[in-house]
């Protein structure tokens, strides 16, 4: 999903937290696992992409266009969801339910929208251990993405995300049903 996308589904998100519990530290944790979870790009970006330009819309356009070599990604993984699931109900910690929360909301985004971008099996690709097996290497893990150049503006390519090459530019997919109704049982 787009960085804009995960941006405007976290505020939805934490307006709908906000207004049913009242409670800042719930809301604000799932701010934090919703959207600021992408902070592993820009860690992946500096330290194993070692690239020092940090211009936000040079390092939007850097992963938005497929140019990434490894995908560590720490922060996008099964097993630390896992780990922070057993210490949420181990203490109770409403500010870790609430990163839980706003993280499997954007993992499951990023499932969602992100398949669509590779030939190979997205599901796998958010295991740690599935990356660490592949040396985190970008081809290795997505195959041959071939990314088409991000439009001029930052807020335009941060709204649209990645398009590939071969693939004209759509406009976003529809939230409504794709299929039929079902037929009444009775």
């Amino acid at each position: 999903m787009s960085p804009g996308g995960h941006l405007v589904t976290t505020v939805a998100a934490c307006a709908a937290t906000a207004a049913i519990t009242g409670n800042v530290t719930l809301t604000a944790a799932m701010a934090v696992g919703g959207f600021l979870i992408d902070v592993d790009h820009a860690i992946d970006y500096v330290l194993f992409e070692r690239q020092r330009d940090l211009r936000p819309g040079v390092f939007l356009r850097y992963y938005l266009e497929g140019r990434t070599q490894r995908l560590v990604l720490a922060l996008h993984s099964y097993e630390l969801f896992a780990l922070l699931a057993l210490a949420a109900w181990w203490s109770g910690a409403v500010w870790l339910w609430g990163y839980l929360a706003g993280g499997l909301m954007h993992l499951a985004l990023d499932l969602l929208f992100n398949g669509e971008l590779t030939p190979r099996s997205i599901v796998p690709f958010y295991s740690f251990g599935y990356r660490l097996a592949h040396r985190f290497d970008a081809q290795a893990l997505f195959g041959n993405l071939q990314a088409a150049p991000s439009p001029p503006g930052f807020w335009a390519a941060f709204f649209q995300g990645v398009t590939l090459a071969d693939r004209p530019v759509t406009a976003a997919p529809a939230l409504v049903r794709s299929w039929p109704p079902s037929k009444p049982s009775c």
